[in-house]
């Protein structure tokens, strides 16, 4: 709701620093999400973080694996083995599980960090290559569509393909997530 009351006051106020006298309000939308998903950058990124998502979910497949197994050998093992033995296998069974709980949420963190991070410079470098559209082609208001406080616009111009397509012009290479 906060966000819905900012952007109409900072609507309200640019139409009433605008002079609105024979000139017409040139409006235009971005969505992001479509801009993040379409950049080279945002591309590169999403499948890097794949890969790096993959080999965390082999590590935590072959920590699943000794654990069945560790389990399997425990329920055969469970009526030869004395008291002692039993309760240091099921010891060892815990710290396992414990260590699989720790990894699984170490790399789930790990890799919310890395995609936040990533995401925040693209987003950040979408926001110049926007404000240099808006600017350079006389937009007195463009708008980010997808977080669903553009309710109605009249005649709107979407710039999402346009801005993505300057984006990979501007910030071709590597992403820089300093």
């Amino acid at each position: 709701m906060k966000k819905f009351l900012l952007v109409i006051v900072s609507t309200l106020l640019l139409l009433a620093a605008h002079k609105v006298e024979s000139a017409e309000m040139k409006v235009g939308t971005v969505n992001f999400q479509q801009a993040l998903n379409e950049v080279d950058q945002g591309k590169k990124a999403k499948a890097a973080l794949k890969t790096e998502f993959d080999s965390k979910q082999k590590k935590l497949n072959i920590q699943q694996e000794e654990l069945k197994k560790l389990q399997e050998d425990f329920e055969k093992q469970k009526a030869v083995l004395s008291q002692d033995a039993l309760m240091a296998k099921q010891k060892t069974f815990q710290d396992k599980y414990l260590e699989l709980q720790k990894s699984m949420a170490s790399y789930r963190d790990e890799l919310v960090a890395k995609e936040a991070k990533m995401t925040g410079s693209i987003l950040q470098n979408l926001k110049t290559v926007v404000a240099d559209v808006g600017q350079k082609e006389g937009f007195t208001l463009v708008m980010e569509v997808a977080q669903d406080a553009v309710l109605y616009v009249q005649s709107k111009e979407d710039l999402t393909e346009k801005v993505v397509k300057l984006y990979n012009q501007k910030f071709s290479g590597p992403l820089k997530t300093e």
